[in-house]
This record gives C-alpha cells, sequence and structure tokens, in this order.
C-alpha cells in the first residue's frame, strides 16, 4: 500500500512524509527526574560520537536504566509509534511486535548534530526533556530541520514555493517527535548558556497485525 492523503476532493497528497509531532501532557515532573538522572550520567561515563558535533552521547542502553522515569518514557515513545504505525497501515487498533533503543544527548554552547539519517531502523525519534532557551537574536538555535526527500524538486520554482524545502521544528520541552528512519535531519548549533538534554530513539515493529 502506498502511503498518500486525500486531503479534498480533487487533490490527493501522493508519497507524503509522515512526522509525529506532539508534546506529552503533564511530563514537567518526570522531566525533572530525567534531567537529573542524565546530567548524573553524563557525568560520569563518556560520550559517544555519532552524528553529534560536540555535546555528550550516552550509549544506547538508556532504555534499559533502572529508574521509573525511564519506564514511563519508553510508554511515551510505545503509544507514539503505534500512533505512527496506525497512521501509515490504517489500523487504528494495530498491533505488533515492538523494539525500541534510545540514548541521551546534552547540548552546550555550539554543539550540534550534522546530516544524518538512521540506518536499519524503521521510524526514529527525539523527546525533549529540557529543550533549553533561545537567543532572540539566534532564532535557528538548535532547531531540528528535516530534508525533502524527493529527487529533482529543484529543477524549476513553483507557485507557493512547496518543493525543496525544508520543515523545522523548534524545541519544547516535553515535545515528542516520530518520523521515518531515512528523513535526513540535522540539529542547527544550540546558541544558549542553559543545558539542552534530549532522548533519540530508534525503532521497529514487526509481525503486524
Amino acid at each position: 500500500m502506498t502511503f498518500s492523503k486525500k486531503v479534498a476532493e480533487d487533490l490527493v497528497l501522493a508519497f507524503p512524509t509522515p512526522i509525529v509531532q506532539k508534546t506529552v501532557p503533564g511530563a514537567a515532573a518526570v522531566n525533572r527526574r530525567l534531567s537529573e538522572i542524565v546530567l548524573e550520567r553524563a557525568g560520569r561515563d563518556p560520550s559517544e560520537s555519532i552524528s553529534n558535533q560536540g555535546g555528550w552521547h550516552s550509549k544506547g542502553d538508556l532504555l534499559d536504566w533502572p529508574y521509573p522515569e525511564i519506564d514511563q518514557l519508553k510508554r511515551w515513545i510505545a503509544e507514539a509509534v503505534k500512533a505512527m504505525t496506525a497512521y501509515t497501515t490504517g489500523k487504528p487498533d494495530v498491533s505488533g511486535n515492538l523494539d525500541i533503543m534510545a540514548w541521551a544527548n546534552v547540548n552546550r554552547f555550539g554543539d550540534y548534530n550534522k546530516p544524518h539519517t538512521h540506518p536499519e531502523s524503521m521510524w526514529s525519534g527525539v523527546y525533549y526533556v529540557r529543550a533549553g532557551t533561545v537567543p532572540d537574536d539566534r532564532p535557528s538555535s538548535g532547531m531540528i530541520e528535516f530534508v525533502d526527500p524527493r529527487v529533482a524538486v529543484e529543477m524549476i520554482a513553483v507557485p507557493g514555493g512547496p518543493f525543496d524545502g525544508r520543515y523545522k521544528v523548534r524545541p519544547q520541552d516535553g515535545m515528542l517527535l516520530v518520523f521515518p528512519s531515512w528523513l535526513l535531519h540535522f540539529v542547527n548549533p544550540y546558541l544558549s548558556d542553559d543545558e539542552r538534554i534530549s532522548i533519540a530513539f530508534n525503532a521497529r515493529v514487526t509481525k503486524i497485525n
């Protein structure tokens, strides 16, 4: 089944790229504890180096850390991945086997993530524990940007400029994003003195019913 969306009587969006973007209600208390947990780990464990340029990147075993707040986060991620799978399958009550791995990130002034994808995964995403602040004179600070994946869309200008753009998201505390792992994305340099704490993840859904 090709994923498409009818938006008007005479208009269908063919080959759209779905992105789940939501803010988890009532997340403040969980986020305070998650911040403490991540910063304690960042103070003692060495950083991994993947797409991150600077900052601290944990190992990919975050969902195994023995804290109830981590268990709650896993439930939030699972719910969002299930919602994404329901959208793409057209089955509101979709079920299957879910495999998730996650890691924590701490960004400080000047840290960023270069353009990248997430190979060997189905869905990827990020949860913002502490989004930090955005200086008034640097509005793109720390924004995550998704690059239009369609080939040759820039060959001629189209009225309204609907193609060859980037979808930009300004992170907020408690925001959760899920997107296809093949979608090229990057994070602009974070230009604030406040620490940003986020948790990224990869997910696969198999044996879908």
